[in-house]
């Protein structure tokens, strides 16, 4: 919740998106706990005049209040019946005992030395992991069994005590209150934290129908606060698509509703919980398309189409969410715009449907999938994980690229980020599932640290986020959509990197083919580990030592199009494998673009995405539907002539090429000879800092005379250390044809003309 008196930006309430079910749990049956933290020489507001309640007893009554009305239609908690999940419909059911569910906390803050450093110099100054640990150590004490998700801890702060999430991230700067997860090696803690108000400003009357502004201040935090723990407890329940819980999205405009009434000093109060009077925030209702201050309605538990994609494999599979049998299902991959494979399913017993095979692999940020259902069933889906927002900032959903770079596999343990609001990640070694991740999730760090078995070279890694990654105009509920990745091995070295990490992740494995060099590079390994690099059909089979950075290369031998290689590891785990393209191009001179050629049909042509494709929110701009792709009839004319590589498909790898330049020609354009001459071209290839090489390159020469068809000179190759004599020709003008061949076959084509003056 933003500090009070501020708006969240309005991203995207402007757009009326709905909160959507993001596949995780919601809470059900939930008893609130309240703990008081104020050490000695701390203590929180009294009664500010006779006969009005204390901060911490309206409090206790607001929560009093809220529990003795539990199931009604009568207040902003009602809306809880609109959001349930996957085990059931939602549930207003709290919970909450002044006398059992109170904690007063004497126990010391930290040390100042460990304390965090508040922006605005408020002397006091815990962090949140620092709260968390009191929390676990409460929890311990005084009541073992309140964690999970039955349980929501609520932690008042008095006043003079600031508190921050991460560094610069405090309530004196950013936030009245938020909730959050904590698991600090004793299971999984729904719990929040609401500092004093007064630490950002003092509140005045007009706004407490109860008499104490202040503790009213706070009450709007803590409804706030409680509805959106209980509907997205684990940060993979209900937001909608750019992250903004079903409080947040009513801050915008006018926060409070109609009133019901005032109270005897005036101010309006819209909300009448057991008899007592309050003023509150609204809350957004998918029933009435907005925010309201109490709903009616009970929609059944979310019931959304599934949709499951396995990087690198052109297998789809899902279900309607519906049961029916016979409901016809029709797959488009989309890239650059264009439909580049197609496929129809039917679904079977409980609207299970597919795998569907495409004849291309989904699996890069670039795709657009779209999904449509026959009569009398869902809405289509239309999936862009390349316009995703924001993951890092829990703003959007994570895509191909994000998951790709996001972790870090160590010997007995995984890192992965971001962790927060993501959807469901689910990690696996063989067949065993690890602890849930979210659960593991750092608020601080936004890392979870994930403790497993040994994991060795040879063992297969699995990860996976599912979330609602559909949420489009024609079906603005979305879809569930599941991205299945393998990660790399343990202590591999990243190719790439990712600046938006807290630490350095592992190795994405990838090969590039290079076929003007004639080479095969691995990255994304272990370095000093050994690798076997296949050709298909076992024709030549290599072993090869990752270098310092975890790179592995192959040379000397003939790499072409339809070649495949296998990269595996010392443990037989089968890590890559690269299909190459068939891509070969012809360049006329000093041209941009591909006068002919070929390349592989429906893959993306020029450079991949490199670097973590975020935005400024769902449905924005975005990587999704950009790039360019080879024409399906597979003819490269016309496409770019700087970066002539492909992505292929199924394994995220490169193919390239580069075609030499011409650096000299002997005669050069324009020369004047006299008699006979030595024919000669230097080919070479760019290298760092505006450098150049060698290349090597066959160069013929045809020479005619100016306007004349007939070729009077031809030499198959004038690449050489020497060059090639020529006899005297007549005077006159004459056109001179180089063409540049390289071992791939690319070619490049340069037209001179010279003059023979004798």
């Amino acid at each position: 919740m933003p500090p009070a008196g501020h708006q969240e930006v309005e991203i995207a309430t402007g757009e009326n998106y709905p909160v959507v079910y993001h596949g995780g749990s919601v809470m059900t049956d939930v008893t609130i706990h309240a703990v008081f933290w104020a050490p000695s020489g701390y203590q929180f507001e009294s009664s500010p005049t006779p006969g009005v309640l204390s901060y911490e007893q309206l409090i206790q009554q607001w929560f009093t209040d809220v529990a003795h009305d539990s199931g009604t239609k009568s207040n902003i908690y009602s809306v809880l019946d609109e959001y349930g999940d996957g085990s059931g419909p939602g549930s207003y059911h709290i919970n909450y005992d002044a006398t059992t569910d109170t904690i007063a906390d004497s126990d010391p803050y930290p040390a100042q030395a460990d304390q965090c450093a508040s922006p605005n110099g408020v002397a006091t100054c815990v962090t949140d992991l620092e709260v968390q640990d009191e929390l676990d150590k409460l929890i311990t004490a005084h009541d073992p069994t309140g964690r999970g998700l039955h349980d929501l801890w609520f932690v008042f702060l008095p006043p003079n005590v600031d508190e921050c999430s991460s560094q610069g991230v405090c309530g004196t700067t950013e936030y009245a209150g938020y909730h959050s997860l904590s698991n600090v090696g004793h299971g999984p803690v729904i719990y929040a934290v609401v500092p004093d108000p007064t630490i950002e400003f003092t509140p005045g009357p007009g706004t407490d129908p109860e008499g104490n502004p202040v503790a009213e201040s706070t009450l709007d935090t803590i409804a706030h606060e409680t509805f959106e723990a209980i509907t997205n407890p684990e940060g993979n329940g209900w937001m909608d698509p750019n992250g903004f819980e079903a409080a947040d999205k009513c801050e915008n405009g006018p926060e409070d509703g109609t009133p019901l009434g005032f109270a005897s000093d005036g101010s309006p109060y819209d909300q009448v919980i057991n008899g007592d009077e309050y003023l509150v925030q609204m809350i957004w209702s998918n029933a009435s398309t907005g925010c309201v201050q109490r709903s009616a309605a009970t929609p059944p538990a979310p019931a959304l189409e599934t949709v499951d994609e396995t990087q690198f494999s052109p297998l789809i599979s899902g279900n309607i969410g519906t049961g029916q049998a016979g409901i016809s299902v029709r797959l488009a991959l989309l890239r650059a715009g264009a439909v580049v494979s197609t496929g129809s399913t039917r679904t079977r017993t409980g609207g299970v449907w597919g795998p569907v095979r495409l004849s291309h692999a989904v699996g890069d940020d670039r795709d657009q999938l779209n999904i449509g259902y026959g009569s009398g069933s869902p809405a289509p889906d239309i999936i862009q994980t390349g316009n995703g927002g924001n993951p890092f900032i829990e703003g959007g959903w994570t895509g191909w690229f994000d998951l790709d770079h996001g972790y870090a596999v160590g010997n007995r343990g995984v890192l992965l980020a971001p962790c927060g609001q993501t959807g469901v990640l689910t990690l696996k070694l063989g067949t065993v599932t690890t602890e849930p991740p979210a659960e593991l999730c750092q608020t601080e760090a936004d890392v979870a640290e994930v403790d497993t078995s040994t994991i060795r070279a040879g063992t297969q890694i699995t990860m996976s986020s599912e979330d609602n990654r559909a949420v489009s105009i024609l079906n603005p509920a979305g879809a569930l959509v599941t991205l299945t990745i393998h990660p790399g091995e343990p202590d591999s070295v990243s190719a790439l990197g990712n600046d938006q990490l807290l630490f350095e992740p592992t190795g994405f494995p990838s090969c590039t083919a290079n076929l003007e060099a004639q080479t095969v590079s691995c990255s994304g390994l272990v370095p000093g580990s050994r690798y076997t690099l296949t050709r298909r059909r076992h024709d030549l089979v290599r072993r090869l030592k990752a270098d310092r950075s975890g790179t592995v290369r192959l040379t000397g031998v003939s790499v072409a199009g339809g070649d495949l290689f296998t990269l595996v590891n010392s443990a037989h785990r089968t890590l890559t494998a690269l299909h190459v393209a068939h891509l070969r191009v012809r360049i006329d001179g000093e041209q941009t673009v591909v006068a002919s050629g070929r390349c592989q049909p429906g893959d993306y042509y020029g450079s991949p995405v490199a670097t973590p494709p975020i935005g400024d929110g769902i449905g924005q701009p975005g990587v999704s539907g950009k790039g360019t792709i080879c024409p399906l009839d597979g003819r490269a004319k016309g496409l770019s002539s700087s970066d002539i590589e492909q992505t292929d498909d199924f394994s995220g790898g490169l193919t390239r090429t580069v075609v030499p330049d011409l650096e000299s020609v002997s005669p050069s354009s324009g020369a004047n000879l006299y008699g006979p001459f030595v024919a000669q071209a230097q080919p070479a290839l760019p290298g760092f800092n505006s450098s150049i090489y060698g290349a090597r390159a066959r160069v013929s020469l045809a020479v005619r005379r100016a306007g004349s068809g007939r070729r009077l000179v031809f030499i198959r190759n004038v690449a050489t250390a020497h060059g090639v004599a020529v006899n005297s020709l007549r005077a006159g003008a004459y056109d001179a044809t180089w063409v540049l061949g390289d071992v791939n076959g690319d070619t490049r084509t340069v037209l001179t003309r010279f003059v023979e003056a004798r």
